[in-house]
C-alpha cells in the first residue's frame, strides 16, 4: 500500500520521468504544450497510448505506418523469425544491431519499406541468445490485438507527465 493511501491524501506530482510517474500514480496525465494528450491509469497509458506523442514519450513502442495511418506496437510484442507466419500482420526488415541489456536484448531493424523508421524488438534473454546475423533479413510479426491506431498529436515537443 502506498503512503498516500494510508494518509488519505491526494497529491499532484509533476515529473518528466515515465518510470517515476508510473510507479507513483493512480491516474497519470501526459501533457504536450500545456494540453492533455492522454490521461488514465499508468497501465492504460503505457499499453494503449492514444497518440504518436504519448507512444514516443512513454517509450517501448514502435510507430509504424499502415494503410489506415500510424499505429503503435510495443517492442516486446514483436516476434522475429526467418520465415513469415500466416495470419499475422508484419513486415520484412534487416537486422542492424543486437544490444545485450542483461535480462533481455534489444534488436534494431531497418524495415524494407522506403522511408520507414527503425524498429526495436525486445527479446528475453533465453530468446536473445539465438545466433543473430546483422544484415540478414528477418520477418517481424505481431498479433493484431497488440497493435492499435494512433491519433495525431496536439504538438510535437517536450512533454510533462504527472
Amino acid at each position: 500500500m502506498h503512503f498516500r493511501s494510508e494518509l488519505g491524501l491526494t497529491f499532484i506530482h509533476v515529473t518528466h520521468s515515465q518510470e517515476e510517474a508510473m510507479a507513483l500514480a493512480d491516474t497519470m496525465v501526459v501533457m504536450n504544450h500545456g494540453r492533455i494528450e492522454q490521461s488514465g491509469s499508468p497501465h492504460e497509458v503505457f499499453n494503449r497510448p492514444v497518440s504518436e506523442f504519448v507512444a514516443r514519450f512513454m517509450g517501448g513502442h514502435n510507430i509504424l505506418k499502415s494503410s489506415q495511418g500510424l499505429m503503435a506496437v510495443r517492442s516486446d510484442k514483436i516476434l522475429v523469425s526467418e520465415a513469415a507466419r500466416g495470419g499475422q500482420p508484419g513486415l520484412q526488415a534487416d537486422l542492424m544491431d543486437v544490444e545485450f541489456q542483461g535480462s533481455f536484448s534489444l534488436l534494431s531493424f531497418a524495415p524494407k519499406a522506403e522511408g520507414a523508421e527503425p524498429i526495436s524488438v525486445m527479446l528475453p534473454e533465453h530468446l536473445a541468445n539465438a545466433n543473430w546475423h546483422t544484415g540478414q533479413t528477418y520477418h517481424l510479426q505481431w498479433a493484431e490485438a497488440d497493435s492499435h491506431a494512433l491519433k495525431p498529436s496536439i504538438h510535437q515537443s517536450s512533454p510533462i507527465a504527472a
